[in-house]
């Protein structure tokens, strides 16, 4: 049995139909150095007896339960358990979705090559059949400080998630990933990550396979708690940015506040959410005019519109919204 390298930490809360296809995925990788942490979080369906069954049948594979206590806690656990087996790197993999057979032979070839102590690539999506494995790149390409902050923020390849990603042990830390929010708490931990580097590797092919279904995280309805959530990870985020990317990071702050107030809006039980959509009407109507905001240089055309459109013609908007943007309806 190699040391090990690697570890990937899965958190499983009720994925008892999807968990055996990631864990084969997992299994299949060219790159075997790892260990596999599946982390039980409370599940209610045949999931706890599974993470033991594929940790009896493999020894790459390791199996803890708990509590339900949230995807967070569940990954803070794994990362506990991936020190105490003494890994040098991080991954993490989402229970219903599937990693390409190259993604940790591939970011590990790049943050080894690179010097650097992050790694990402691209990601695709799949409802039924999962894509075909395209060839991994033999290189990598070079994203140093701040562009790397840049790209998570703006560039959807890099993405906020933390499965497409290879971290540095001595990169994580605990309060990373258990960080207070329940929801774009990938962002802000990935956010707190990518500010402790000088930069990221980029891997450009799609090695992370991302399930959607109807139970899946993209599709759910989000609660008022939501709203509120992601405002904090925005706010961190415009408070901590460096100066170099002060304009790109606020022009992200305003599109968040928007995009936020059209979630609201495309919802049937909007009124549910009437505190959280005054507050961000206010925040919009005051950076409208503002240089670093509303009239931010990159700040895209659509955003404007949006912006324009929620604070002078919110019945049409709220029509286009409801009729338009079918998501987390």
């Amino acid at each position: 049995m190699k040391p090990c390298e690697i570890a990937v930490i899965v958190p499983v809360y009720n994925a008892a139909a999807y968990l055996t296809a990631c864990t084969d995925a997992i299994a299949a990788q060219k790159f075997d150095g790892f260990r596999c942490i599946l982390v039980d979080d409370g599940s209610t369906d045949g999931s706890p007896a599974l993470c033991d069954a594929i940790a009896a049948g493999d020894q790459r594979f390791v199996a803890l339960h708990q509590p339900n206590s949230g995807v967070c806690a569940a990954r803070t656990a794994g990362l506990r358990q991936g020190r105490a087996l003494g890994a040098r790197w991080f991954a993490f993999c989402d229970a219903d979705d599937l990693y390409h057979p190259d993604l940790l032979d591939t970011l590990y070839a790049a943050v080894t090559n690179s010097g650097l102590p992050l790694a990402c690539c691209r990601y695709d999506t799949f409802a039924d059949t999962p894509p075909a494995d395209a060839a991994a790149p033999e290189n990598c390409r070079i994203l140093r400080g701040p562009a790397h902050l840049d790209a998570l923020l703006h560039d959807h390849a890099v993405d906020y998630g933390l499965w497409n990603k290879l971290y540095a042990a001595d990169l994580l830390r605990e309060d990373m990933l258990d960080n207070g929010l329940a929801y774009n708490e990938d962002l802000l931990a990935n956010w707190r990550a990518f500010l402790a580097a000088p930069g990221c590797a980029f891997c450009d092919f799609a090695g992370y396979h991302y399930r959607q279904h109807a139970d899946s995280a993209s599709h759910r309805a989000l609660p008022p708690q939501s709203i509120d959530d992601q405002r904090r990870a925005a706010a961190e985020i415009r408070a901590t940015a460096p100066a170099a990317l002060q304009e790109s990071v606020n022009a992200f702050y305003y599109e968040k506040l928007v995009y936020l107030a059209s979630m609201i809006l495309r919802r049937a039980n909007a009124d549910a959410y009437r505190v959280q959509l005054y507050e961000l009407q206010v925040a919009i109507r005051a950076g409208a005019r503002d240089p670093q905001l509303g009239r931010n240089p990159q700040l895209p055309r659509s955003i404007r519109l949006s912006a324009f459109l929620t604070l002078h013609m919110p019945r049409l908007w709220r029509w286009a919204c409801r009729t338009f943007l079918k998501d987390r309806q």
